[in-house]
Parts: structure tokens; C-alpha cells; sequence
């Protein structure tokens, strides 16, 4: 997406991985993370996560967030984590995910269900 920060992937445990280092211009209030920016981190891994494993495209038909913590600009590199609740691979899964601060910390949990779609052209 182009509006969409950059992230990299990795698959590695517990899923996918992403990593992002947010400046001045990702605060909500000075100083801290915008929440909305915090949601779509882990929208994007989420739905990335059949993509990485699959090479399926999937789209969120439920997001559910939990604000653990404030966020704080400039205090590393965030991780943002990405898995699948079971095993089971049907067109409707269910992902689960968290944003950690550099230290490890646990800010944001989510939870969502991620529906399979087909690709557009040129979208694959």
C-alpha cells in the first residue's frame, strides 16, 4: 500500500514478523505513538501473516485491539507479531497479534478474523 508505513517481514516465531521505527511525525501527542498507527501495524502484519505463509491474500473482517501501554517515539525499534490462533485452514481464520516495545514489553494485543480473497491481476 502506499500510504501504508514500510514494514519488514519475517517468518519467524510465534508467525510473521514486522519491525518499524516510528519518528516525530507517527505521534498521536507529542511524543507517543497515534493509536491509529498502532492498529494499522498490526492490521498489516495480521493480514500479511496467510501471504507470508500461504501466498494467499486475505483482507480483516474484524479488528480487536487492547492498549496495554503508551507507545513512546524514539525508544527503539518496535516488533510487531503476527500468528494464527489453530491449525485449521479454512477460507476464515482467526490471527492473533501484539506490538512489543524494543524492551519487549507488551503496548498493543489484537485479535481478528482474516478472510481469503482472490488476488486482482497483476497482484500477485
Amino acid at each position: 500500500m502506499g500510504w501504508a508505513p514500510p514494514l519488514e517481514w519475517s517468518l519467524e516465531p510465534p508467525g510473521l514478523v514486522s519491525r518499524f521505527s516510528p519518528g516525530p511525525e507517527h505521534a498521536g501527542r507529542p511524543g507517543v505513538l497515534h493509536g491509529g498507527l498502532a492498529a494499522t501495524l498490526l492490521d498489516e502484519t495480521m493480514a500479511a501473516l496467510s501471504w507470508a505463509r500461504r501466498k494467499e491474500h486475505s483482507v480483516t473482517a474484524t479488528l480487536s485491539l487492547r492498549y496495554r501501554r503508551e507507545v513512546p517515539i524514539g525508544s527503539g525499534t518496535l516488533r510487531v507479531e503476527a500468528w494464527y490462533a489453530d491449525s485449521r485452514s479454512g477460507r476464515v481464520r482467526k490471527v492473533h497479534g501484539r506490538l512489543l516495545l524494543s524492551d519487549g514489553t507488551p503496548a498493543v494485543e489484537a485479535s481478528g478474523l482474516f478472510v481469503r480473497v482472490e488476488a486482482d491481476r497483476g497482484d500477485e
